[in-house]
């Protein structure tokens, strides 16, 4: 993958105006035929030096920062009539290295990086740079013109010397162009939903936000079964032809023991985007399926359990999910915390208020989070606590209970109803997308759905 501007002349330094104050060459004065024999032989075989090999003066202590590319232009810029020497240098952060060393090593002075740090820090923290990143920088006579640094996959922050800004430099940031590609994949499930995804190409984010999408209709983690399936339609962003980045996705199927449920990505006329189901409704519900993303069931709800504790049956009313200690718990809808605290054998507890209808409560916690109290709203999703063993409890796991108009029910057989469903023109203009989307998943190839570029225009505003 390479870097990408708009401004093709400004990686060069060829055909782009230049400050006369800043390069201004003095006045020849009468010197010997010596010297000038002596200048014309030497000044070549110094630039050679250092445009080859523009770190070797601190090669030991920087060798992290050892350029991997470094190219010169053929037809070098000019002021005054005398060439420009331009050299560019690209560089692969290594581990330990630091925007400062990278600098460093390649001869730029402490001052100068000083102020570059200081003028990018609106963009971005050049602090934050990271191993396998990239910083090209660019030098004109020996003296730097222009960094580069594309710190994620689209995304980068180019500073540039310029005199007539405070501080001599101004930094931008700039996008890569990419194109938007469509990858279908379908998978028949045989251990487990991530196992089959891998095998079947998707991207393990894919894979995770699967259970997202559907986190109100199947529990990945306990649901699936041995021969169900799925199949996932989703975009990716390509650069020189390799995929960087996984967009969002565009629909979903799963079967899981026989039944089929749907996900198609839908943006209504006002902008407001969600998934829906086959017949416009949202999935998403008032409750969650679950309030653990990682777990498994180690007692369901029934109304005679041996409490291995009290050593006597007694009513379950309520899900164990075995998890590890310091797992988060999430609450399960939007409500209002109407207790959390110590509750005699539930230990650290919490109850979460969400309507007229339902009432969610979360027992045995290692701790509630901070910031979580009475009073306190909540939104769906949101961390509350922390798997843990208090009260009475054999081990670490988050006991869940799910009352329906203050009667305790099994929460497994919730299916809350939906937050939304689509009508008139938008419902016909969602039926047109959810076509499209499922002869593409039908498909099980990768699909080329459309290109999108950024615009050659450089819309990029200054920072001086």
């Amino acid at each position: 993958m390479q870097f990408h501007f708009s401004d093709k002349s400004r990686i060069t330094g060829s055909g782009r105006p230049r400050s006369g104050n800043r390069r201004q060459k003095s006045k020849n004065r009468p010197i010997g035929f010596l010297i000038v024999a002596a200048a014309i032989v030497l000044v070549p075989f110094v630039s050679f030096l250092f445009t080859t090999n523009a770190s070797s003066t601190k090669k030991d202590q920087r060798a992290s920062a050892e350029p991997s590319q470094v190219t010169a232009p053929t037809d070098p810029a000019t002021v005054g009539g005398k060439p420009e020497s331009v050299t560019t240098v690209e560089v692969n952060v290594r581990r330990n290295d630091t925007f400062y060393t990278i600098l460093d090593s390649l001869g730029v002075p402490a001052e100068e990086i000083v102020r570059i740090a200081g003028k990018a820090g609106g963009i971005y923290d050049l602090g934050r740079v990271a191993e396998g990143d990239r910083v090209r920088v660019t030098k004109v006579d020996g003296a730097l013109e222009r960094v580069e640094y594309l710190y994620d996959d689209l995304e980068g922050i180019v500073i540039e010397r310029d005199d007539e800004v405070e501080g001599g430099f101004r930094a931008e940031r700039f996008e890569v162009p990419y194109r938007i590609e469509e990858a279908a994949v379908t998978a028949t499930i045989e251990n487990s939903l991530y196992e089959a995804g891998i095998k079947s190409g998707a991207p393990p984010k894919v894979i995770m936000e699967l259970s997202d999408i559907f986190a109100w209709d199947v529990d990945f983690s306990t649901d699936m079964r041995k021969g169900d399936t799925f199949s996932v339609l989703y975009e990716t962003m390509v650069v020189d032809g390799e995929p960087v980045r996984v967009g969002k996705i565009l629909g979903a199927e799963v079967v899981n023991a026989g039944e089929r449920y749907v996900a198609i990505y839908y943006r209504d006329g006002s902008g407001q985007a969600g998934y829906y189901d086959l017949n416009g409704r949202s999935l998403k519900r008032t409750l969650l399926k679950s309030p653990l993303r990682y777990r498994r069931i180690s007692s369901y709800f029934t109304n005679r359990r041996y409490h291995p504790i009290l050593k006597r049956y007694r009513p379950h009313h309520g899900i164990d999910y075995a998890a590890p200690k310091g797992t988060p718990v999430e609450a399960s809808g939007d409500g209002r915390v109407v207790f959390a605290g110590w509750k005699r054998g539930y230990g650290n507890f919490i109850v979460i208020r969400h309507n007229s209808t339902y009432t969610t409560a979360y027992g045995h916690l290692s701790r509630i989070k901070k910031g979580i109290k009475k009073g306190r709203r909540v939104a769906q999703g949101e961390v509350i606590g922390y798997v843990g063993s208090t009260g009475i409890s054999t081990g670490p796991h988050l006991h869940y209970e799910v009352k329906v108009r203050g009667r305790l029910v099994n929460p497994l057989s919730i299916k809350s109803s939906p937050r939304r469903s689509l009508s008139g023109d938008e419902l016909e203009a969602f039926l047109a997308v959810q076509k499209d989307v499922l002869a593409k998943l039908s498909s099980g190839t990768t699909l080329v759905a459309f290109n999108r570029s950024v615009p050659e225009k450089d819309e990029r505003a200054a920072q001086p």
